[in-house]
């Protein structure tokens, strides 16, 4: 009977814990009034994980961006396309954020949260995802400014109501394969307050990807998609990652090209080539596998 008892509560115990989260994390994304299938061609790619992107551009119709420079958008119906994809955070603190005004952060965490999409950043902050029984905190942070003062204390905060902190960021400048100072510092802090995931975008360029024991940071993921012809860089990637709390079990890095001028994104054409690159410009070496590689 003793014997019946352990092998219950061991099985009991194996039951109610937590087991591993699959996440994916993609840059900047901004579709515009939608409709043209951007994301479309990338859905093999994520299909079994849960997704993190950067809305570049508020949530809004185009009528109601105020004027003067490049503003950015994603209409209220173009975000089915995002949910499509299992996307279940978007961040919404980047430098166009505020396109539609004052208010339209909280209107687009608003509409995201209507279309299964958590907020994270700017007045909503940090993201609460469960999956699998592990609680994962998202946050992002916008560094147009330079490194928030307080960043150090709200990283704390997300990483103590969770098991995993991700920590995303936007940092703006010219496309560069080297990180901008900013977000070194950025990087370091996240890492210092114990995030185990670590992604940058906003430049649109590629950066290196590094494992530094208990974290992996993506230095630049590029772009995703982008409805407005304001941005030429194609090259990008999708981090997708396997999490468990405190740790990452396992982190891979696929190429693709990303949907620019009205062609929707896809798998990259040249996988060696980006590889070749990342290695290039400081990555660790990765342990390709076809179209995709662990590092």
């Amino acid at each position: 009977m003793a014997a019946i008892a352990v092998a219950g509560a061991l099985a009991f115990a194996s039951l109610s814990d937590p087991g591993p989260a699959d996440l994916w994390l993609g840059g900047d994304v901004n579709l515009g009034d939608g409709g043209r299938g951007q994301l479309q061609g990338i859905s093999g790619i994520v299909q079994g994980a849960t997704g993190i992107v950067n809305l570049e551009g508020p949530v809004a119709e185009h009528t109601q961006l105020k004027t003067g420079r490049l503003r950015l958008w994603n209409a209220p119906k173009a975000l089915p396309e995002i949910s499509a994809l299992n996307v279940k955070v978007g961040g919404i603190a980047n430098n166009h954020a505020g396109d539609a005004g004052i208010w339209g952060p909280e209107r687009s965490a608003a509409s995201l949260r209507e279309h299964g999409i958590l907020p994270a950043g700017g007045p909503p902050g940090p993201a609460l995802l469960q999956l699998n029984g592990i609680t994962i905190a998202v946050t992002a942070h916008d560094l147009t400014n330079g490194v928030p003062a307080n960043l150090a204390e709200e990283l704390t905060s997300a990483r103590s109501q969770a098991d995993v902190l991700v920590a995303t960021f936007h940092v703006t400048g010219p496309p560069s394969y080297l990180p901008r100072p900013e977000l070194r510092l950025a990087v370091e802090t996240a890492y210092n307050t114990g995030a185990s995931v670590i992604a940058a975008h906003g430049t649109h360029a590629l950066g290196p990807v590094e494992r530094r024991q208990h974290a992996v940071i993506a230095w630049g993921l590029g772009n995703m998609a982008f409805a407005c012809d304001c941005t030429k860089e194609q090259d990008a990637i999708l981090l997708r990652v396997r999490v468990a709390p405190g740790k990452v079990i396992k982190a891979e890095v696929v190429p693709i090209q990303a949907g620019l001028n009205k062609r929707p994104a896809a798998p990259s054409h040249d996988a060696a080539a980006i590889f070749d690159l990342l290695e290039a410009i400081g990555s660790r070496k990765l342990d390709r596998k076809g179209n995709e590689a662990e590092f």
